[in-house]
Formats: C-alpha cells, structure tokens, sequence
C-alpha cells in the first residue's frame, strides 16, 4: 500500500524520468544494426564458412536458404 501511494503521489516525477530514459532508448534502437547472418562473426578459415562457400559457389545458394519442399 505504502508503494502505491508513494508512486501515485510522485506520479509527475515518474512520468518525466521515464520519457527522459525514452529518449536514449529510442536513439539505441534507431542506431542498431541487426545482422541475422550469423556467418558473418566467424573467421574465414573455419570449416563451416568454408562449407558455406562452397555451396555459394555450386549451387548458388548457401546452406541457410529457404526454399520449399515439393512433394
């Protein structure tokens, strides 16, 4: 109860501290750049890029592609 009442009576310094915080969130979220290729952290010389490759270069589609299955 003391909680609530302490949050209701402080309720104009709470909504201002939260759209303060906002505001670098917002900016943090606009500056992120998501990369979902997850081949792109691994160094060159390990199997699995190299694997990647290859399958790159024969089928011209890497080992993550989606395709459909017919059956």
């Amino acid at each position: 109860m003391k909680f609530g009442n302490t949050v209701v009576k402080h309720r104009r310094i709470i909504l201002i501290a939260a759209l303060v915080l906002l505001i670098p969130s917002v900016l943090g979220v606009i500056a992120t750049r998501i990369n979902y290729d997850m081949l792109y952290y691994l160094p060159e010389d390990i199997e699995t890029v190299q694997g990647q490759n290859v399958l790159l270069d024969e089928f011209g589609k890497g080992g993550f592609s989606i395709g459909c299955l017919k059956g």
